[in-house]
């Protein structure tokens, strides 16, 4: 493996996770471990990431999430190990009669890795779940439209049309903001569109979000509370989780 593939895996792995072992990148990408230990030194004079004892993070901030946030790539690092768990809880959920629909986003998409292998039958509008589910032998069907380059999602008229074919047993959406008043919401008028058509599609929807999307409204509500359970971690800051309860299933990991 060239070096500069090597360190690309190795950023991937960092922005993905939020941060990594020397361990973790040895199994990984089956290198030694003094290999890893100068590629995490060289990244880290490039400041790339920042090296740690025992591994390295990401250099982006975890406190720094708004609502109308829509890059991907920014969103990775905030509260990655709260949505890993989220995502492996979710994925928990599957059983292997279901046919699950599962939604862009940055939550939803550490869904895959939990995932692999499944004989269970996944749609989904998000290109890096479908290479992920696809890498792994699952069996998964990609919608068509338009790609939206920031967030990696299938949007547009065909999305939704196609959407309308499907009933599914379950679904997993994500959101960019959560609040009693105004529910679940996104900044997106396309993405809106698109994600309440396949809520209306799911016979059990289930959104998954880290803390940081609580108390938060974006522009346009895709799901009422009442629609849908949510499926969060238990913040280290306090929230108060009664008004959601009032409405609607909350799973508190």
């Amino acid at each position: 493996m060239l070096t500069e593939e090597r360190h690309e895996k190795i950023m991937r792995l960092v922005n993905t996770s939020g941060a990594v072992s020397v361990q973790d990148l040895v199994s990984f990408l089956n290198i030694s471990e003094s290999t890893v230990r100068r590629d995490l030194l060289t990244l880290d004079r490039e400041g790339r990431l920042r090296r740690v004892h025992g591994g390295a993070t990401t250099l982006r901030d975890d406190s720094s999430y708004e609502a109308d946030m829509e890059n991907l790539q920014d969103k990775y690092s905030i509260h990655m190990s709260d949505k890993r768990r989220i995502a492996q809880y979710a994925a928990s959920l599957i059983k292997k009669d279901d046919f699950v629909y599962l939604d862009a986003g940055s939550t939803t998409e550490q869904m895959a890795d939990f995932l692999a292998g499944s004989e269970v039958t996944f749609v989904t509008n998000s290109i890096p779940l479908a290479q992920k589910l696809g890498r792994s032998g699952s069996r998964i069907y990609i919608l068509p439209g338009r790609v939206k380059g920031d967030t990696e999602a299938i949007v547009g008229s065909e999305m939704r049309d196609m959407i309308g074919r499907y009933h599914f047993t379950k679904g997993f959406f994500g959101a960019n903001g959560i609040a009693p008043h105004s529910g679940c919401t996104t900044p997106d008028d396309e993405e809106a569109v698109c994600k309440r058509a396949a809520v209306g599609q799911c016979l059990d929807r289930f959104v998954l979000a880290d803390s940081s999307k609580f108390g938060l409204s974006s522009h346009i509500t895709f799901a009422d509370l009442s629609m849908v359970t949510l499926i969060t971690a238990k913040a280290e800051e306090h929230i108060d989780y009664r008004p959601y309860q009032q409405i609607t299933e909350v799973h508190i990991l």
